[in-house]
């Protein structure tokens, strides 16, 4: 599931667009002209709800699409942008490819077209920015003082945790090692992507180190269990939440809620780099941790929260104990 902005001035073109969306799950935000793309940019930009793609027309009534990328960064439009024109034209590719578009689409976009070249694009997107900027967030997470002094000051097990954590580092820094090598390959730097995600799972570790994190919340035994998934399958991303959880609990009135989930009114989002998210609620001034998992999986969680309200584990004090009973 990806998220996308639409930019077309015909109507009936956007539609079909839309159609096709929907039909794969993705969410979408559409414009009619450069002004409804910059302002629905801006917006998405303000709610920590980037777009991962933006199919964009060249024709817009009187501008184009080169208009719109003119007044965007041009960071911003590396690996974003799949570009829609009525006919073939290499020198209007070139142009686009020069500010960072990563697809081209000739009208009219026949459907199998359009999945491959939708496909490929989130593809690329996912190797050259997303990948990029989860291990950049897990290493800079390392770098942090307050991890270190948090984890020297645990009573058990503080020689094991600042292994573990010296082992993502060694295998951060491989992993750099690994794309300089790849030489802009797709399928090289995918491959460097997946030996480093591959070690880390299997590196030896302890659960129990975000503990230091969980303290200060309270949190349901389904968070857990959700966690505990997350140690073994993607333990990246476990590290992730551990930087994310540091920067809540720093500054409690700076959260990244992008929404009130669903009918769950009492409950709420955060997104955790970007394809996780965080579920809360809140009574008074108490974080209560709910669930934690990938966003093709939100409507799932979204019905269980619905659904559900469980009761939360408050003795802190007793949370190795826990964790022992929960995850086994």
């Amino acid at each position: 599931m990806a998220h996308f902005l639409i930019v077309e001035d015909e109507a009936a073109i956007r539609r079909e667009w839309k159609s096709l969306l929907e039909k794969e799950n993705h969410t979408y935000v559409e414009a009619a002209d450069v002004d409804q793309a910059i302002e629905a940019i801006d917006k998405s930009e303000k709610q920590c709800e980037g777009f991962d793609l933006i199919l964009l027309d060249h024709h817009l009534g009187d501008e184009t699409g080169v208009n719109l990328l003119e007044n965007l960064d041009v960071s911003y439009c590396q690996h974003r942008i799949i570009v829609i024109t009525g006919h073939a034209s290499i020198p209007l590719a070139r142009e686009y490819a020069k500010i960072g578009a990563i697809g081209h689409l000739i009208k009219p976009v026949s459907e199998i077209q359009f999945y491959i070249t939708i496909s490929s694009s989130l593809e690329r997107r996912y190797i050259y920015v997303d990948e990029k900027e989860n291990w950049e967030s897990a290493y800079h997470f390392l770098q942090e003082i307050g991890l270190l002094d948090s984890i020297e000051k645990l009573n058990t097990d503080s020689a094991m945790l600042l292994e573990q954590y010296e082992a993502l580092k060694a295998i951060y820094e491989q992993l750099i090692n690994d794309l300089e090598k790849a030489s802009n390959k797709d399928s090289e730097i995918a491959q460097a992507y997946k030996k480093a995600s591959d070690t880390l799972n299997s590196t030896p570790g302890s659960f129990d180190s975000i503990i230091p994190f969980l303290n200060g919340f309270l949190f349901t035994p389904t968070f857990l269990s959700d966690i505990k998934k997350i140690f073994t399958s993607e333990r990246l991303h476990f590290f992730i939440l551990q930087s994310y959880l540091k920067r809540i609990k720093e500054n409690p009135s700076a959260y990244r809620i992008t929404r009130i989930v669903n009918t769950a009114i009492t409950h709420f989002e955060y997104r955790i780099g970007k394809s996780y998210r965080l579920y809360f609620r809140k009574e008074g001034n108490t974080i209560i941790l709910e669930r934690f998992g990938h966003k093709n999986i939100q409507d799932k969680i979204i019905s269980f929260l619905d659904k559900n309200c469980e009761n939360y584990i408050e003795n802190l004090l007793v949370q190795s104990c826990i964790f022992t009973n929960v995850t086994g």
